[in-house]
């Protein structure tokens, strides 16, 4: 399709946002998102016990009905702009041909450095495209560049993602102001400084970690700053709402020709419910989010309103039978983000992730993000070593069925899934690396080194 047919596209969403009927939110929470999901449920009989129901579903008509349900819910509520109150609604015609345009495989970076992004479906053995980092970890300045350096030498990385700075030049960034361009800025110029100096100059980038608004990212989207073979964020809030600094940064990044993935977080235990409606609510996110900003990679990471990780065994089931709708039903690339309980230079670690990536790889996700180590929210909680772990088990997955992923993944659930309500959030980078060689610390790489062995001898994973 021409940019200027696309950019047409993002006119009617633009119009939709400024002419829409309007709706109080609190209306939209509860019976827009709420009352309606829970009616699909019934309708299409989307319910499942977990005592009953495999983690991995194999049931093909299930993941068909949870795609037309998502797909009517889609269509009924569409998307809540918070700035004007207005409902965005989109006609299945418009959702259809945003659908249409969608390629059957991406390629990201540059040089040697590029990536392939592919269409895959269930039991697929297309490979994965592994996006690696830190994201939203919050870490102080002077760890920045070891930190960052540590994660762009591993060459599984295919695509890097950054930390978020808690200052910069020892200033705390506003939201909106030019603290935050200053700030935008600092991420891009550091790390690709970091990639030149490792060798991958080319190297994709998941950009800008550190934009809260379109500030952040209009700043250093630019000349000498991240690329348009980089991947640009974009997101929706918690349930299928934008703002204008979402719908600013996706024309901003049309105009820019860049590569996007956009993002949503569906709340297991809010207003969605429990694992139907958050499956409900990943078809829906990932189908508007395409709709909405035309991004080429959507990305769900559904939160536990508690634990918030990702990797809780409801969501885990969840976004397996919803990834497997899409998949069956769409071109979509679509990414699976991992964020667990349990942090670095613990074993807990290396379980909570094998059991996600398997479930979504199996599943048909093109793409995983990993790890957001200790749900991201502890200071400097990261390292590689999960990375490449992660890495590992997404490749040993490709092409395994859905059958044989599921009795892997029941059983590495029994044995984390009674200790994610204790926190194990594990030790710093600085604790678990060597910040002159950026070599994990012996003890961290013997627990490393016992995970493989685990994931080999006892599922008979090839890693």
């Amino acid at each position: 399709m021409m940019n200027y047919e696309k950019y047409q596209m993002l006119l009617n969403v633009i119009d939709k946002a400024e002419n829409g009927p309007i709706v109080d939110e609190n209306e939209w929470d509860k019976q827009y998102i709420g009352e309606t999901v829970q009616n699909l449920i019934k309708k299409y009989d989307i319910n499942w016990n977990m005592e009953d129901k495999p983690l991995v579903s194999s049931d093909d008509d299930l993941a068909d009905r949870t795609f037309e349900a998502g797909m009517e819910f889609a269509r009924e509520v569409g998307v809540f702009c918070i700035d004007t109150k207005r409902q965005m609604k989109f006609s299945q015609k418009e959702l259809d041909e945003s659908l249409a345009i969608l390629p059957q495989e991406i390629v990201a970076g540059a040089g040697n450095d590029t990536v392939t992004i592919y269409k895959r479906v269930p039991e697929d053995s297309k490979r994965v495209a592994i996006w690696g980092g830190p994201f939203g970890v919050p870490v102080a300045e002077d760890l920045f560049r070891p930190m960052m350096e540590s994660y762009a030498r591993e060459p599984l990385i295919d695509i890097l993602d950054n930390v978020s700075l808690l200052t910069t030049y020892g200033r705390k960034a506003r939201a909106g102001s030019p603290t935050e361009a200053i700030m935008g800025w600092q991420e891009a110029s550091t790390i690709l400084e970091l990639i030149e100096k490792v060798g991958r100059p080319g190297l994709p980038i998941g950009c800008g970690a550190n934009a809260t608004t379109e500030i952040g990212d209009m700043a250093n989207t630019t000349w000498g700053g991240f690329r348009p073979t980089d991947l640009h964020k974009l997101s929706f809030v918690s349930e299928q709402k934008t703002a204008y600094h979402h719908l600013t940064k996706a024309v901003h990044f049309a105009h820019s020709k860049s590569l996007t993935e956009v993002f949503c977080n569906t709340m297991f235990g809010g207003y969605m419910g429990g694992a139907s409606g958050v499956a409900l609510g990943v078809v829906s996110g990932l189908i508007l989010l395409h709709a909405c900003y035309l991004g080429d990679i959507p990305n769900s990471g559904p939160t536990h309103v508690h634990l918030n990780c990702s990797t809780y065994p409801g969501i885990i089931s969840a976004m397996s039978v919803a990834f497997q709708g899409l998949s069956r039903n769409t071109n979509l690339l679509i990414a699976a983000h991992t964020r667990p309980t349990s942090g670095p230079g613990t074993m807990d670690i290396f379980r909570e992730i094998s059991a996600f990536l398997i479930a979504n790889v199996v599943s048909g996700a093109s793409v995983v993000n990993c790890v957001q180590s200790a749900v991201g929210n502890n200071i400097a909680h990261a390292s590689p070593l999960e990375v490449r772990f992660g890495a590992k088990v997404v490749h040993a997955a490709e092409g395994i069925s859905r059958k044989e992923g599921n009795e892997i993944v029941k059983d590495l659930v029994d044995k984390f899934e009674g200790v994610q309500k204790e926190s194990r959030i594990g030790k710093t980078f600085p604790e678990l690396y060597d910040l002159d060689s950026l070599q994990p610390a012996p003890e961290w790489q013997r627990m490393y080194d016992a995970a493989l062995t685990e994931m080999q001898s006892e599922y008979g994973l090839k890693l």
